[in-house]
């Protein structure tokens, strides 16, 4: 079910649809909040309202290393789990 979302980003309304469900939504909402200020807590008090878009920048480039990371790091399982598989199979098979 589509619904319109509203978020406050440094100061400013934004309001968008969604097809997520509210409790994956907020988790979503809430992880980009946090790394949202763990951005902010770099920059020097004034100068949040002048660099808002390199905050929003470091912030979606953060997330994205996450993204990237998080993608290796299970292909690499899944490789390490299809190989304990196959040797596995290869021990029952001589068996």
């Amino acid at each position: 079910m589509e619904q319109v979302i509203k978020i406050e980003l440094l100061g400013e309304t934004f309001k968008f649809k969604s097809e997520q469900n509210r409790k994956n939504l907020k988790e979503i909402l809430s992880y980009m909040m946090d790394e949202l200020h763990k951005v902010e807590e770099q920059f020097p008090p004034h100068a949040l309202k002048t660099n808002k878009l390199a905050i929003l920048v470091m912030t979606a480039l953060n997330i994205s290393k996450q993204y990237v990371e998080l993608t290796v790091n299970h292909s690499e399982f899944l490789d390490s789990v299809s190989s304990r598989a196959l040797k596995l199979d290869e021990m029952i098979d001589r068996q």
